[in-house]
């Protein structure tokens, strides 16, 4: 389980090599909404968009709704590739209450 979360709307620049193609794990926890944390709140209760260099990887993504409250879940996507500056760019965007994120890992491939 994750001890911490980056909520709101943010974004990361995660410079990379430009050669190169990448996995990106994002991990994620519903600490806020469920009977398990705050006791109100459920499916619906957290919606948001995650875009990869301006694609939309995740649309009304609902974090309870794939996997409860407290409960750990992770997205992977393959073969990312980076921006012309070196850099995958990652948007957390809300549409109904905070994105939010526990956890990015980003792979080189090519190793």
């Amino acid at each position: 389980m994750f001890g911490a979360e980056r909520y709101g709307h943010f974004t990361y620049a995660i410079p990379v090599d430009t050669r190169d193609r990448y996995t990106v794990v994002l991990h994620f926890a519903e600490f806020y909404f469920g009977p398990l944390a705050s006791g109100v709140g459920g499916t619906g209760s957290r919606l948001f968009r995650v875009m990869c260099n301006g694609a939309v990887i995740l649309n009304d993504f609902d974090i309870y709704k794939e996997a409860g409250s407290l409960h750990a879940l992770t997205k992977t996507f393959y073969h990312v590739k980076p921006t012309a500056q070196g850099k995958i760019n990652l948007t957390f965007e809300p549409v109904v209450n905070n994105a939010t994120v526990s956890g990015i890992e980003v792979l080189d491939e090519s190793q």
